[in-house]
């Protein structure tokens, strides 16, 4: 039927609606689509629908609108505005005005990049999310889009190109052997047609929303993930490498399980056999449509490139995108030949234990490199294994394996072990098997005799072993099924002249899998698959049993780590700065990153003497190389440690339990006061943190009360903050202190448990006279005294050993952690001989490595790195001169409110009216952050609004270091936009 034109439909929409505008059309299936704009801008979407559009189904479309409305304002789906009917031609029809949806589709948005690709499958998840909940009727109709449906359009399989038949009818044909398992998986409502032209890309190349819901039906909501990867991979040069970051996306955003995995090609192909077919049906009734062919060019590419790649190795793709292993079967058997079960004969006879291999890790293929292999393997008679997973120089191509890209995809990194050795050396059957097959190879990068021996694990899990470089003669001695024993001579290594002129060697290869070749597997691949094949082929050595490591630690690129780090580290685990560092080396006050830039380091109070100071690093290495136990032995340096840092402190803390880490030593602390007390409640301060163990959250209003917190426990009672910025007392602590009393009304606490400089409250020094007062007030109830000195301690603050002593109080017990051992894992308790006797009740406190001599010794090299480098003093000097510089900063940026602090543990807080003191907002305090990283500075931020940039560098930081900073900070301010007149 002819459509209407835009004016009519312009006229429609005033009619039904009262909507003036101007109408331009827009494509559809068999709708007619109109965007209208209201003063020369897009307001609303008009879509008349087709005149046999079942009234149950245009009901479950406004349904599906109104719910994800609801439940789902993150995901952005034109919301229903009105409906009405119209009618044309004789028939009648359903019109609803939508509202417009800004944005540019996917289709005319330019080449993807990754970050947009991921954003699509995490938008998608979170559409299915909504989803989830939902119910219609109409969800079960009959209908041609359905996956679990598909079936039944093998009967139109002759409608498609010749070309294409094949592949639609073998794909399926074999959805009968996937629906148990489809069937299997919980079913709701998905959106079903993530495609090129429902996607909608915003100007900052994200996701602006989603179009058109009417595909949506019920069925796993892994078939909705495989219509997204579809349509992701069509006008890429490489299709799969375009859906990979789809499914991390969504993978990160709602987890896909092991069992839609083993779906997703499948399903991927479905879809695509779906488009074919139903174009082509739809082109044949409707043949003047050019919308119906929008897609199938792109279609057409997409297949031609799944079907040049093995099923099982995009699965394998798949899996290893969200972080699973990507060939299940290959932790199995590594376990069998990692066993006793598994006696390997040599597959060259040599005594290796006697002999050792020398290794080579070569990363040229040049006339000179191979002579001096030559030369080695003459002279020494040693065997050599040539690294695994090294980079030649030289470009392997394959198009068995590289399906994406004309001529196949460069290979550069090498599988198997090389064992080089004299030609004609005998090589053996490490294990019984069969002979799968075997070749003579004379391409221009691979050369010699080739046989695939199948082997299997004692519970039948078979694997193939592949030996290259052999002799001629293997082609006439060993026939495909034959068997072979253990140790059974099956070859000889090639000469020169059989081998390519290379040195004479043997290639070898292990597979848990063959993706359905032979003696054609690749030996050599291309880098950024490396985690996908060293599944496949896993280290050979676990066979070949060589003494000596071949596999050179693996180099990264940043963005390799990033898609890593979001497969196998849990989301939950944070990343500073909107573009990560990647850094890969420390040195005094910065660190390095992987391109050599240094920068500044004005947050790590860990490396509390300088990154990779090499006193530290002596001591560390010392000591590992004699001995590293446990405290229930003597030794001679975890005495010395506790002996040396006890006598930093005054009397009576004099006792010392080393422990791994500050959250340990708060959560030991807590047990030592509570066992000591007989009692549970804690008294802690507003926006304090203690620790990550769960005892300590729950303690630490900086987390609990922030997202994803629950509040405090009923143990817990938070005490008001004594900020003598924005506190209600201005500077006078013993005010503040009366809260203190309070609280120790009623059931007295077990202790009063204070950073001495609040961290993450922003930096934040209690108000003179306050901890005397709140000591004396804790004390009176019978509460012990626990100050945590994890982050402040160690002489940061210039004029003191710890920052307690600052305010003239001597607790019952101290908590350190973080720099005592300059990032070695170390922290420690210290108390009074009193309390630690009173804590022991009989049950032993026992930690496997608190107090190990290695960490010992790492505390003993910083304590005499303070010592001799005067750090303290020196903290005091390049601290009065950074805040002396800060505070004239603020005299020509307004937003900074209040600097603070002692030596170099200080904090600058930000604002947007130094009158009200009101917290800069984040995205302002974030700029000048961004911004000093962009300039070679790293500082952060803290304090409940994230308004206050924190600085606790290293104490080696110079005066020289002090003025960058300060110089930094100043450009960074007024880049933000923040200079006063």
């Amino acid at each position: 039927m002819t459509q209407p034109s835009a004016a009519l439909l312009a006229s429609w929409a005033t009619d039904l609606f009262g909507v003036t505008a101007s109408a331009t059309l827009l494509p559809g299936e068999l709708d007619w689509n109109a965007r209208l704009d209201v003063e020369g801008a897009p307001a609303y979407v008009l879509k008349v629908h087709h005149p046999a559009t079942d009234p149950s189904v245009l009901a479950l479309q406004d349904a599906v609108l109104e719910h994800v409305a609801l439940t789902a304002p993150r995901v952005a789906v034109p919301r229903l505005l009105a409906t009405a009917g119209v009618s044309f031609g004789g028939h009648a029809r359903r019109a609803r005005l939508l509202e417009w949806l800004p944005g540019t589709v996917w289709a005319d948005a330019g080449p993807p990049d990754e970050a947009r690709l991921r954003a699509l499958g995490a938008t998608v998840a979170r559409l299915d999310a909504a989803l989830a909940g939902f119910d219609h009727p109409a969800l079960d109709r009959p209908y041609r889009w359905n996956m679990r449906q598909a079936a039944a359009l093998l009967g139109d399989a002759p409608f498609v190109d010749e070309a294409l038949r094949p592949f639609v009818h073998t794909t399926l044909s074999r959805l009968d052997e996937l629906l148990p398992a489809l069937s299997a998986l919980p079913q709701q409502a998905i959106h079903n047609d993530a495609n090129e032209h429902n996607v909608l890309v915003g100007s900052d190349s994200g996701i602006a929303g989603l179009l058109d819901v009417g595909d949506v039906v019920r069925a796993p909501r892994v078939c909705g993930l495989a219509v997204a990867l579809a349509y992701a991979q069509f006008g890429q040069d490489d299709p799969m490498a375009a859906a990979l970051p789809v499914l991390a996306g969504y993978h990160a955003e709602s987890p896909v399980t092991p069992q839609e995995l083993a779906l997703l090609p499948d399903l991927v192909d479905v879809r695509l056999a779906m488009s074919v077919v139903n174009a082509a049906v739809q082109r044949r009734s409707d043949p003047g449509n050019s919308y119906l062919a929008i897609s199938q060019t792109a279609v057409r590419g997409a297949i031609e490139s799944i079907t040049r790649e093995p099923r099982e190795l995009r699965e394998a793709r798949f899996r290893d995108a969200c972080g699973y292993r990507p060939i299940p079967r290959e932790r199995r058997i590594v376990a069998w030949l990692q066993s006793a079960a598994c006696d390997p004969a040599p597959v060259i006879d040599r005594n290796l234990a006697a002999d050792p291999p020398l290794v080579l890790d070569w990363t040229h293929t040049d006339a000179a490199t191979i002579a001096a292999v030559e030369s080695k393997v003459s002279a020494s008679g040693h065997t050599f294994g040539l690294g695994r997973y090294r980079e030649d120089r030289d470009v392997y191509r394959s198009d068995a394996f590289a399906p994406s890209q004309a001529g196949g995809q460069a290979r550069t990194v090498h599988l198997g072990v090389d064992l080089f050795v004299p030609a004609g050396e005998p090589v053996f059957s490490p294990l019984d098997g069969t002979v799968r097959g075997v070749a003579y190879r004379s391409d221009p990068y691979d050369y010699g005799g080739v046989v695939l021996l199948e082997h299997a694990t004692d519970d039948g899990e078979p694997f193939w072993l592949l030996i290259g470089h052999l002799g001629r003669e293997i082609v006439s001695s060993l026939t495909p099924g034959q068997r072979v024993r253990r140790g059974d001579r099956i070859a000889w290594v090639g000469v020169p002249a059989e081998n390519g002129n290379w040195p004479p060697h043997v290639h070898v290869q292990l597979f848990v899998t063959l993706l359905g070749h032979s003696t054609d597997l690749p030996g050599v691949i291309e880098r950024e698959n490396i985690d996908v094949w060293e599944s496949i082929c896993p280290d050979p050595n676990v066979l070949l049993r060589l003494p000596v490591s071949h596999v050179p630690a693996r180099d990264r690129s940043k963005s390799e780590l990033a898609r890593r780090r979001r497969a196998n580290l849990a989301p939950v685990l944070s990343l500073s700065y909107a573009d990560p560092l990647h850094i890969v080396a420390g040195e005094g006050a910065y660190l390095i990153d992987a391109d050599g830039r240094r920068y500044l380091d004005l947050v790590n109070n860990v490396a509390h003497v300088g990154h990779g100071h090499p006193r530290v690093v002596s001591a560390l290495a010392a000591q590992a190389e004699l001995v590293n136990t446990n405290t229930r032995y003597l030794h001679g340096t975890i005495i010395e440690y506790a002996r040396r840092l006890a006598a930093t402190f005054p009397d009576p803390l004099s006792v010392v339990i080393l422990t791994n880490s500050g959250s340990e030593a708060n959560d030991l602390a807590l047990r030592m006061a509570r066992t000591v007390t007989g009692r549970e409640h804690v008294l802690v301060l507003d926006s304090a943190y203690h620790g990550n163990l769960s005892s300590l959250v729950e303690l630490s209003p900086y987390k609990f009360n922030r997202a994803g917190g629950n509040g405090p426990g009923p143990r817990v009672r938070v005490c008001e903050l004594p900020d003598a910025y924005r506190g209600r007392y201005g500077a006078d602590g013993p005010l503040y202190a009366t809260d203190v009393a309070a609280h120790c009304a009623g059931a007295p606490p077990a202790a009063f448990l204070h950073e001495s400089i609040l961290g993450c409250a922003g930096q934040i020094e209690p108000a003179p006279g306050y901890l005397v007062a709140a000591y004396a007030g804790a004390r009176e109830a019978g509460a012990l005294c626990i100050a945590d000195e994890v982050q402040c301690g160690f002489g940061r603050v210039g004029s003191h050993m710890w920052a307690f002593e600052a305010h003239n109080v001597v607790p019952d017990i101290v908590t350190l952690g973080k720099p005592i051992g300059n990032g070695h894992p170390l922290g420690a308790v210290v108390t009074t001989p009193a309390i630690a006797r009173a804590f022991q009740t009989g049950m032993e406190y026992f930690n496997t490595y608190g107090g190990n001599p290695v960490s010992c010794a790492a505390g003993l090299a910083v304590l005499d790195v303070l010592r001799d480098e005067r750090l303290m003093a020196h903290a005091a000097e390049i601290g009065a001169y950074l805040t002396a510089g800060m505070t004239e900063l603020a005299t020509r940026h307004s937003i900074i409110g209040d600097v603070r602090g002692r030596g170099l543990f200080l904090g600058v807080d930000l604002v947007e009216d130094r009158n009200t003191k009101r917290p800069a907002a984040a995205d302002a305090a974030a700029r000048v952050v961004e911004s000093a990283r962009e300039d070679g500075v790293l500082l952060s931020l803290d304090g409940p609004h994230g308004n206050v940039l924190k600085i606790k560098p290293p104490l080696v930081l110079t005066r020289a270091d002090a003025e960058i900073a300060l110089a930094t900070l100043d450009r960074a301010l007024a880049m933000a936009g923040e200079v006063t007149a």
